[in-house]
């Protein structure tokens, strides 16, 4: 099976299309398309992914090549990628997931 999930980070002006597909041994491999070279370099070898690597934060791969790459530390691709990869693995709904637009964060006023 096959997840997208697009990324708008509007404050720098970057848009990542996040895809994940099941891969022959029941893990998952995931490609980042984005314009942003630090979103280009955190995709780099996120493949075979395990389900310890969705679900297990201190021994993640995902997390650990956020942690290490220049990205900002309050980019929303890391979580894309989660989200996507969940969503692959059945453990968010695909009908729950397409009935809701998106998750977002909003800037409020004071």
């Amino acid at each position: 099976m096959t997840s997208k999930v697009r990324v708008h980070m509007n404050i720098c002006e970057k848009i990542s299309t996040i895809t994940v597909t099941t891969n022959e041994d029941g893990n998952y491999d995931v490609q980042i398309a984005t314009s942003c070279p630090n979103v280009k370099e955190f995709g780099e070898g996120l493949t075979d992914l395990t389900m310890e690597d969705l679900v297990d934060k201190v021994n993640s791969r995902i997390i650990n090549r956020y942690r290490n790459v220049t990205m900002s530390a309050n980019c929303a691709v890391p979580s894309g990628v989660l989200s996507a990869a969940w969503l692959d693995a059945g453990m968010i709904a695909r009908s729950r997931a397409m009935d809701k637009t998106c998750n977002v964060i909003e800037f409020l006023p004071e």
